[in-house]
């Protein structure tokens, strides 16, 4: 929104309020503060049985993402009667050249992950999967590969850890919930440990491998070794493992008494939307 700071406090709280507008006109078909989600669904339910194009909103901040059940030029009209919308009533414009028409299958992005229908591993079904994308995989290895250049082994190794934990530990807690985590979290865990094996080597270039692992590798486990220097240890991608989102409709979690609001994990079930997906932005 024009005006005010990106990336500031104030920001997302007066795109959430001016927004809310939008968050109206989608009422429809999704569920209202203190409303079951199963009375939007029954609605959606509805809709789909008269053969009409429903659309299910899914906002943060000024990002959001349609998802509609319909047919292309439903879609098309959509997209169309929103921009006017927008326009009539907020005083905005939506970005045709980010907002993007798209099938399930094919995927988009959103908030840093990539959205994408594909068959379970599980059982054939079509689920919604959320995985990490590939650029945001090489951004990490790239920016870890600055942080462990040639250039940077004039400081000890425990000042190498204070600027990688950081990294690790915030890529990790975002990202935990994508499909295939754990999978992704154990090979970045390899591939940064011989990251850093490779600067102690340059670092020591008259030490064999052997003397450096034994003078800085340190146990984390029976199975798992890391490097480490006095009592500063490199985190590792896996620890803390991967997550799922909790179905809290409009019940937020303070951690504490999840039995007994009834927050609960999503598990992996078939994905009840077709149609065409699409994610807007606003100018």
């Amino acid at each position: 929104m024009a005006g005010t700071p990106q990336g500031g406090i104030i920001s997302p709280l007066l795109a959430n309020i001016h927004l809310t507008a939008l968050d109206e006109r989608y009422r429809r078909w999704t569920p209202a503060p203190h409303e079951p989600s199963t009375r939007a669904q029954s609605r959606r339910r509805t809709d789909r049985l008269n053969g009409r194009p429903s659309f299910f909103l899914v906002r943060y901040a000024d990002d959001f993402i349609i998802l509609v059940v319909g047919n292309r030029e439903e879609t098309e009209q959509e997209k169309a009667d929103l921009t006017e919308f927008l326009h009539r009533e907020l005083k905005m414009e939506l970005s045709q050249e980010k907002t993007l028409i798209t099938a399930p299958e094919e995927g988009f992005a959103f908030l840093g992950y990539r959205m994408i229908r594909e068959p379970s591993l599980r059982n054939g079904a079509l689920v919604a999967k959320q995985l990490t994308p590939k650029e945001k995989l090489q951004l990490l290895r790239d920016r870890i590969k600055t942080l462990t250049d040639r250039s940077t082994t004039e400081q000890s190794l425990g000042d190498l850890l204070f600027t990688l934990n950081p990294l690790i530990a915030g890529w990790r807690n975002y990202y935990r919930y994508a499909t295939g985590a754990s999978k992704v979290f154990t090979t970045l865990d390899y591939w940064c440990w011989e990251r850093v094996r490779l600067w102690l080597k340059r670092k020591h270039p008259k030490s064999s491998t052997h003397e450096i692992r034994q003078r800085y590798a340190k146990r984390l486990s029976a199975t798992r070794l890391t490097w480490g220097e006095g009592e500063t240890l490199l985190r590792q991608f896996c620890q803390g493992g991967s997550r799922r989102y909790m179905v809290r409709g409009f019940t937020i979690s303070n951690g504490w008494n999840d039995e007994l609001d009834g927050v609960r994990r999503y598990a992996e079930t078939p994905h009840p939307l077709s149609g065409y997906t699409w994610l807007g932005e606003l100018l």
